[in-house]
């Protein structure tokens, strides 16, 4: 049976909520806590172009910058730390050789229109030294054609990892352990699979369960944060899923490191911005839409459950995978209307 282990994403997924500005102070925080407790990758935020650097935002122009917030005693056990690039959004050419750096992993992910570029960019990724970790995002908008045809590619990539990403919480079991199975048999040896699970349907804890129960040969990569902190509906809570390692499949993670995390940082964010399961993030999964149109109907506050789900209804098919503002405030315009016209 292969090994399971925790990638912390709070850093990176969890600046959804906050605009990544946790301040330098809670950043070490999070990276020294999450050491403490055992978790074995820590994804520290965005590598990204076009912004500005500033210590207190966890949007990293260059790796070096990810030193600032790591822990000063490193350690053979020490955890992995990685950042993630959206592809298109960071030259990969610019990159430092690995061993210029204090971080020694590379998430890369893309759109399924851009993966011959995003792979390339993988290679260059691990040309420089650095472990890779393939995310192709809303894996389930993937043929089994081309998911296989990815999985072709990426094995003569070499990665550290591959990913099953449920960007829009929508995975039911069968169909991810379904995804799994391809993934499984068809990835070359020794590239390990990870999943990035979102909690639209209330599924992430549940799927990750059902993944750690194949007891598979590979290594596994669960991603969570803390508190669920994360877009729209959350992700995977990481004291959840460590504590449930602990009691089914040998787990050594310390708990109390994640709890005293939750109690002196993330919850204060979570009281200014919460986030978490909502009808409209369950609509918005129902409908295989990006999870911004549930932040936005939200934000509208008088529409029901009813009026959302057939404003979503609504929506494209070609709109529906990336937000596009226009559309649904075109959609809720008419909604109003037509409500008010039932008023006359």
């Amino acid at each position: 049976m292969g090994t399971i282990q925790i990638l912390d994403c709070t850093l990176r997924d969890g600046g959804y909520c906050n605009d990544c500005r946790f301040g330098l102070g809670n950043q070490r925080r999070i990276t020294a806590g999450l050491a403490r407790a055992g978790v074995e990758i820590i994804e520290c935020g965005f590598l990204m172009d076009q912004v500005l650097y500033h210590p207190d935002v966890t949007r990293f122009t260059s790796p070096e910058q990810i030193g600032a917030i790591l822990p000063g005693a490193r350690e053979n056990a020490s955890p992995l730390y990685v950042a993630l690039a959206d592809f298109g959004r960071y030259d990969f050419d610019c990159l430092p050789p690995q061993s210029d750096t204090p971080i020694q992993g590379i998430r890369v992910a893309f759109h399924k229109k851009d993966w011959p570029g995003a792979l390339a960019a993988c290679r260059t990724v691990r040309d420089k030294g650095y472990k890779v970790f393939v995310q192709p995002m809303v894996t389930a908008g993937y043929t089994d054609r081309e998911f296989l045809e990815l999985i072709a590619r990426v094995n003569a990539l070499e990665p550290y990892a591959f990913y099953l990403v449920d960007s829009f919480g929508t995975l039911q079991r069968p169909e991810l352990l379904r995804r799994f199975a391809l993934v499984e048999h068809n990835l070359a040896p020794g590239i390990r699979i990870g999943f990035h699970p979102h909690n639209n349907l209330q599924l992430a804890f549940a799927n990750a369960q059902a993944l750690a129960e194949l007891h598979s040969r590979r290594d596994l990569i669960v991603d969570s944060s803390i508190y669920g902190m994360g877009r729209g509906a959350g992700n995977l809570n990481t004291e959840l899923f460590a504590r449930y390692l602990n009691d089914q499949a040998g787990g050594r993670y310390r708990l109390a490191p994640l709890l005293d995390l939750l109690d002196e940082v993330v919850l204060g964010f979570y009281r200014q911005n919460p986030w978490g399961y909502t009808a409209a993030y369950y609509l918005t999964a129902s409908h295989q839409a990006h999870p911004d149109y549930g932040s936005y109907l939200e934000r509208q506050e008088t529409l029901s459950a009813r009026e959302m789900d057939g404003i979503l209804a609504g929506l494209d098919p070609a709109r529906k995978l990336a937000f596009d503002p226009a559309s649904i405030e075109a959609l809720v315009h008419a909604c109003r209307r037509e409500r008010e016209g039932r008023a006359l």
